[in-house]
């Protein structure tokens, strides 16, 4: 084999490397934030979710995700609450626990246009 193939074959490869990564990136919505108050809450109260929404535009949809909420909307089969986002790429809603969840710790998610926000915030469920 001489050398030139082995170039092309080496630089393929980089490129094939920084496509993947760019990837992975592109998913993931920059600058995002992810905040449940209050992070402990008694069965049957009400939570507020709220962020900043990185990169999303004003007008999207932000879809928050746990399986603490009450499961009237879905986003892949988890619980969800819709919110747009607002001026400075601010969101927020509320969401009730249901009365009957099992108390534990349950994390938070959330993504927009296409993308997850990469955080992960937690709710505490008490009895």
């Amino acid at each position: 084999m001489t050398r030139r193939p082995l170039a092309l074959l080496a630089a393929f490869a980089a490129l094939s490397a920084v496509c993947a990564t760019a990837a992975v990136a592109a998913t993931r919505v920059s600058n995002a934030t992810l905040t449940v108050i209050p992070s402990s809450v008694h069965r049957g109260k009400l939570v507020l979710v709220r962020g900043n929404a990185g990169a999303c535009p004003v007008g999207d949809t932000v879809t928050v995700m746990s399986r603490a909420f009450v499961g009237t909307h879905r986003f892949a089969g988890v619980p969800a609450v819709f919110t747009k986002v607002r001026l400075h790429h601010r969101f927020h809603a509320s969401t009730r626990i249901p009365a009957h969840k099992r108390p534990g710790r349950y994390g938070v998610t959330a993504r927009c246009g296409g993308g997850n926000f990469g955080v992960v915030a937690h709710l505490v469920v008490l009895p």
